[in-house]
């Protein structure tokens, strides 16, 4: 995209300004064509009322020098004219060479910088002349030296892309260029040409910008994770059920050497029991401006359904009870806040029902829902005091702590599931230079209940994750 730096020496033949040794940078506002509805900077706009869902900030950092190889393509390292060419009017033809440093690019804030230091030389000459009659910064001279620089915004667009706008140019001559034979000083001829090039290469920056900085996959990866269930353990009884509900992200924050944002997911993670749900299809939410916690936080319900147990000690109790003369028919188990109820249908020289209660108590140390004072109620002790061949209460106690392993309900395990599950979605390579990497500092029982239903184990596991662009 340099070739036309050759158009200054031309210039320079004909160019009898007073020379300047110190010359001004300019800066010139590259042309940016109309937005279109994708390259509309995203406005900051709150979620749906979010309640107590699970907050999962992703940090996402992007270095910077992924951007490199494109912006190379778009500003050659060297370009050169190894033969002369000759201008269509005029006597005057001309060779010219440039070199550049390695680009260099550090973000601060929303702002990106990218700046390269060159160096240059012209040979000027006549048709049917001496060849290389003058020239600039050619042996035994030094190459002549400059610097490029380039600042830009960056926003995010509406389609997941980064966006560049307000980009601000510089090119500075730092060695004056005086053609040696004809001692013309070409320097504001030169930097003239050199602020067009500069721009040309700004516009193409902001358009190749967006096309290497693309985001979508990465959020449609992570967004379609979380509509997928997952089995907890291996006879596929349990299911964690993430069910994504928005998606936000923060504003870009350079730091140096890469570009820092967070994606932030809003879901409503629960643990079902039974058959593989159905698997949402929702589609990737429009894209909002929030802000964003340190850690993540993910509030998880694990319920064991009464169901189970009341198969399970209806069983125990009828092969107990099949000889005596009371014998239960029935198991019915349901709960009240921090109580559980369990309701025996009973037949034989005692019918009706009869009703045994206990108070639910989390072993943290254990990690299990205890059921360690079950009892009779006051009516049902009354009752079963007035037959002679009673159905004792050892003997039903005992089947229930059978029927729950001992009057322990071990739900250690399905929050270790859950949160295997958590870091296998969180960690990873996601695409090929993009790596994600997740870590579950704290799990902490928030609350241990009972509905009509199930057992209910509230935990909140806490920690942080991140992805690279590399």
């Amino acid at each position: 995209m340099w070739g036309p730096l050759a158009l200054a020496v031309l210039a320079a033949c004909t160019n009898n300004t007073a020379p300047v040794t110190n010359p001004t940078p300019v800066s010139v506002s590259a042309p940016v064509s109309a937005p279109t509805p994708a390259t509309v900077p995203v406005g900051v706009a709150a979620p749906a009322p979010l309640g107590d869902l699970a907050v999962i900030p992703v940090r996402v950092t992007y270095v910077l020098r992924a951007l490199v190889p494109s912006l190379d393509s778009i500003f050659p390292a060297s370009d050169s004219l190894s033969a002369a060419r000759c201008a269509a009017i005029g006597l005057v033809c001309h060779q010219y060479s440039y070199r550049r440093e390695p680009l260099r690019l550090r973000a601060d804030g929303p702002q990106l910088f990218i700046d390269a230091p060159l160096a240059y030389r012209a040979r000027l000459g006549t048709i049917g002349g001496a060849a290389g009659v003058a020239s600039c910064g050619y042996a035994p001279e030094a190459m002549r030296r400059a610097t490029t620089a380039m600042s830009t915004a960056l926003y995010w667009r509406r389609d997941w892309k980064i966006g560049a706008r307000d980009t601000k140019l510089a090119a500075t001559l730092v060695d004056p260029c005086t053609v040696t034979a004809l001692g013309v000083n070409a320097t504001p001829t030169l930097q003239s040409v050199i602020d067009r090039q500069l721009a040309t290469f700004a516009a193409d920056a902001e358009r190749t910008i967006p096309q290497v900085g693309d985001f979508r996959p990465l959020a449609d990866s992570l967004w379609t994770s979380f509509l997928e269930p997952t089995a907890l353990d291996s006879s596929n009884a349990l299911w964690l059920v993430l069910d994504p509900q928005a998606v936000q992200v923060t504003p870009f924050a350079g730091n140096g050497p890469s570009l820092i944002t967070t994606m932030v997911l809003y879901a409503r993670p629960r643990v079902i029991a039974g058959a593989k749900p159905a698997v949402l299809r929702k589609p990737l939410p429009a894209l909002t401006l929030g802000t964003a916690p340190a850690d993540y936080s993910v509030p998880v319900s694990v319920e064991l359904p009464f169901a189970e147990l009341e198969r399970r000690a209806a069983v125990l109790l009828a092969a107990d009870t099949a000889t005596g003369t009371v014998r239960v028919d029935s198991v019915h188990v349901r709960g009240v806040r921090d109580s559980v109820r369990i309701d025996l249908t009973v037949s034989g020289s005692l019918r009706g029902r009869l009703t045994l209660t206990s108070r639910l108590r989390w072993d943290a140390e254990a990690r299990e829902l205890r059921l360690d004072d079950l009892d009779w109620s006051l009516e049902s002790r009354g009752r079963l005091s007035r037959v002679k061949a009673t159905l004792g209460a050892p003997l039903v106690g005992r089947a229930l702590r059978r029927a729950t392993n001992g009057g322990r309900v071990a739900l250690g395990a399905q929050l270790d599931s859950v949160r295997t599950e958590l870091m296998r979605l969180l960690n990873g390579p996601m695409a090929p230079g993009v790596v994600m990497g997740s870590s579950v500092r704290t799990v902490q029982i928030t609350d241990v209940t009972a509905t009509a239903t199930a057992f209910v184990v509230r935990a909140r596991l806490t920690g942080q994750s991140g992805v690279w662009f590399q």
